[in-house]
């Protein structure tokens, strides 16, 4: 009982941080290319990222993603055998952006910094096996959004995503456009 106390202080607290807090929900679309390691191994992907941020003044703002990568695989040239294999990540990251002034445009830096959870299916001759696992990962941001109305908001971002598996890193940037929505 006393934790759950806590928590509910905890969270009156930081909603009511300031009296021009805003909250917005949104939603990306993007193409996702690996890099480093990750790139000899998947080709070119795409990617949705479901968020929530709270405003907690003008220019900073704390939140949460959810998201949907998917990356097909380089060719293995196994002429003989039919096979396919694709590469799933699906990050679940808080999330914190620093906004700099501005009117209608506004450019942004952040990080998202939670788990991911690494997928990857594979299909020959008509049997198909897929194992996953999760990991701790990193993604710096920067952005920009742009006021089209009261009620609409478009955004761009490129993320760098860092994912640390074991024994290697599994990178890719993503290139992102969406809408930002206020939601009070």
């Amino acid at each position: 009982m006393k934790k759950l106390s806590v928590l509910f202080i905890a969270m009156f607290c930081l909603f009511s941080f300031t009296a021009n807090a805003q909250i917005t929900g949104g939603a990306t679309l993007g193409l996702q290319a690996p890099i480093g390691d990750f790139a000899d191994a998947a080709n070119m992907g795409v990617g949705i990222n479901l968020f929530g941020k709270y405003m907690l003044n003008d220019n900073m703002a704390v939140g949460a993603n959810l998201g949907f990568n998917r990356f097909g695989a380089e060719d293995f040239g196994w002429d003989e055998m039919d096979f396919k294999a694709c590469y799933s990540m699906i990050p679940v990251t808080g999330l914190f952006e620093y906004h700099f002034g501005g009117n209608s445009v506004k450019p942004y830096v952040g990080a998202d910094l939670g788990i991911y959870r690494f997928g990857m299916r594979v299909k020959y001759d008509g049997e198909s096996e897929s194992e996953s696992e999760l990991y701790f990962g990193l993604a710096p941001v920067a952005g920009i959004t742009y006021d089209i109305n009261e009620t609409l908001k478009f955004c761009a971002n490129l993320k760098l995503h860092n994912v640390f598996a074991e024994g290697e890193s599994l990178s890719w940037i993503g290139i992102n456009a969406g809408v930002v929505i206020p939601l009070n």
